[in-house]
This record gives C-alpha cells, structure tokens and sequence, in this order.
C-alpha cells in the first residue's frame, strides 16, 4: 500500500518534467503559396510554447524563457514578455527582418482542483523580409 502511494506523486512528478519544457517550433516550408505582403517576402512561421505548473498559484514547474527543451523551477515563466522574446528570436535566426500576424494565447486548467493549475502561453507569427533588402540584412533595434 505505501508503495501504491509513494508510486502517484513519482509519476505526477515525471508527467511535469516530461511535459513542461518549452517549445520552439519554425519552418520554412509555404507550398509555394504566397505568405507576407507586397513588399514582404515570408521567411518562416514560428510557434512558441511555454508551460507552468503551479501549486496554489505558486510556480513549481515551468518551461524556461530561455529556449527550446529547456525547463526552469519555481519561476513564473509563462508570460507574454517570455513567449515574444522567443518568437522574435526564433525569427531573427531564421533571417526575418519584422514579424507579422502575431498571435498570443493563454490557456489556464486545473490539473487537481484547488491545488494544482497549469497554464500554457502560446505565441505564433510570420517572420519576413523585405523582398528588396539582401537575405543577411538586419535592421537595427530587432
């Protein structure tokens, strides 16, 4: 019986850290459809994923703002401020110049009520270059 309730905690615990890393995800693969604007080419779509576990509202578990696969604990990572560091990033090194059609979502559910809550924040955007600036070329302040 202490084993059977020894085993729950260590498999809760294995479910976090298997499953609260940050997520970094770019391609550059467009099917030859058109994706920017006029005077903007599209260099790649860049989806950005930070997980928080917390224990009556205090951070236990959470992805890191510090890249992808990465984790952190007891830090309060899931934020707006994190997931666009990280977009905009992401986007630099795939060559983009700006990011368009940004998109912030948070998403917030009881994992075990009154105790334990997660929360996900999530951001996406398109990442371009000017179709007349040449492919190294990085304004300033990006």
């Amino acid at each position: 019986m202490k084993k059977a309730f020894l085993a729950i905690p260590a498999a809760v615990l294995a479910g976090l850290v298997f499953s609260g890393c940050t997520t970094v995800d770019s391609t550059q693969k467009f099917n030859a459809v058109g994706i920017g604007t006029a005077n903007d080419k599209a260099v790649c779509q860049t989806f950005v994923e930070i997980p928080g576990y917390y224990f009556l509202g205090l951070p236990v578990f959470a992805g890191s703002a510090m890249g992808d696969g990465k984790s952190s604990i007891f830090r309060d990572t899931p934020t707006v401020e994190n997931v666009m560091s990280l977009l905009t990033l992401e986007a630099k090194r795939q060559g983009a110049t700006r990011v368009i059609n940004v998109t912030v979502n948070s998403v917030d559910s009881t994992v075990f009520p009154i105790f334990v809550s997660k929360r996900t924040m999530q951001a996406s955007g398109t990442g371009v270059r000017a179709k007349a600036d040449p492919i190294n070329s990085t304004p300033a302040g990006f």
